[in-house]
Parts: structure tokens; C-alpha cells; sequence
């Protein structure tokens, strides 16, 4: 199990604030403080609880508080969260070098539905702050749009799946709302380039969005 300077080393290799694993947790920013000071000792739940959540995020516990980045390509989430899980892959990738996001099958109804609007309008306020570009492509007739009606481009019907394609930094992402939600990252920059490549090619050939059409 964890202990308080495992603890403390996760959070600097993951570079989480105190908050975002009192998010994560949802433990207080106070009680995590004790824990890694020492001041309290964790009851085991809620060790093992932490543990999980710096395991989701890639690392790996070892003997004598040792600690690694784990060696993963592939990476999967699946249920509920799985969306927000993603979204949050995509800030914690980026928000120490900012960048751009590529977002292929893009359904807001769909977004808005599994997140809600108050989650994704967060999301693109953190992305705005941490210099974090998106472009999205869509289904030609589609009216609901989160953010800046630049940031996206339209397909015809026949073209659109809505099974979501996500690249970011060296990982391509694929989002499955069916059965149930289900994420698979791969961390590769080969695959990132080459879906990357495709993206542009659609992107160039899409259609722009009319001014007329604003962001809800």
C-alpha cells in the first residue's frame, strides 16, 4: 500500500497540485497535507483509493517506496467517467507546453449529454488558459457548438461516425459510447503523426461553418 513519501512523489512526477488529487479523490486539500506530512495516517480505503488513482494516471508503486512512469502504449478507460477521464488525459498531456487538440466525429449533443455543458464549458476555459488550441470536425447540420465556431469544420452525413478520434501530443484517442463508454489511448507518436496527417486532409476539405452559427 501507498505510504505518505510515495505519496508526495507521485504528485511531483504527475506535477498534480494538491487540489487536483483532492479532485481526483475526493478527499479534502487538508486531510491529503496530513496524510503526506504525516501528521494522520490514512485508514487503508482510503490509501488504496489514492494508490488507484496515481495507478490510472500511469504510474507504478514499488517495493522500499520505490516509484516509476509505468511503460504503457495503450492505455483503456470504460464507464461512466471514461469521457472525462479523456478530457483530463488531454489537459495533463498539455498544460505544461500547450498545443493543439484534433478532435475527428464530433457530436456536442452527444458531449453535452455525457458531461454537461458546465463540465466542457470548465474544460475550455483550462485549455484557453493553458494555451490549448482544439479543431474539431463535424456532421454537416449539426447546431450545437461549445466553443468558437473557427474551431470547427463540417462533413457530409455519409462521412461522419460518431465515434469520436482524439490526437494530442504523441497519442491518438478513440472514444466508443456504446455499450458503454469506453476510451483507448495509444501513446505513440507514430500512430499520433499518421492520424494527424489524415485529420489535416479532412480538415482542408471540410466545410467552414457559417458566421451566422454561434457557440450556445
Amino acid at each position: 500500500m501507498i505510504d505518505a513519501e510515495q505519496l508526495r512523489a507521485a504528485r511531483g512526477l504527475l506535477d498534480w497540485k494538491t487540489s487536483d488529487l483532492a479532485e481526483k479523490t475526493g478527499l479534502t486539500v487538508n486531510a491529503i497535507n496530513k496524510i503526506e506530512r504525516g501528521t494522520v495516517h490514512g485508514r487503508r480505503d482510503t490509501m488504496e483509493n489514492i494508490q488507484k488513482v496515481f495507478e490510472d494516471a500511469g504510474l507504478e508503486f514499488l517495493p522500499d517506496s520505490g516509484l516509476r512512469k509505468k511503460n504503457r502504449v495503450v492505455l483503456t478507460y470504460e464507464g461512466d467517467a471514461a469521457q472525462q477521464q479523456l478530457l483530463d488525459d488531454v489537459y495533463q498531456t498539455l498544460a505544461s507546453t500547450g498545443g493543439e487538440v484534433l478532435i475527428a466525429h464530433v457530436d456536442e449533443d452527444l458531449a453535452i449529454k455525457n458531461l454537461s455543458q458546465d463540465f466542457l464549458t470548465k474544460h475550455i476555459e483550462r485549455l484557453n488558459a493553458a494555451k490549448i488550441t482544439e479543431r474539431m470536425i463535424v456532421r454537416a447540420g449539426d447546431k450545437t457548438f461549445v466553443t468558437e465556431t473557427e474551431s470547427y469544420r463540417m462533413v457530409p452525413d455519409k462521412f461522419f461516425i460518431p465515434t469520436p478520434m482524439f490526437i494530442y501530443g504523441s497519442k491518438l484517442a478513440l472514444l466508443s459510447w456504446k455499450p458503454t463508454p469506453r476510451v483507448v489511448i495509444i501513446d505513440d507518436e507514430r500512430f499520433a503523426e499518421s492520424a494527424r496527417r489524415l485529420f489535416n486532409f479532412a480538415w482542408e476539405n471540410a466545410q467552414k461553418l457559417p458566421l451566422s452559427m454561434k457557440a450556445k
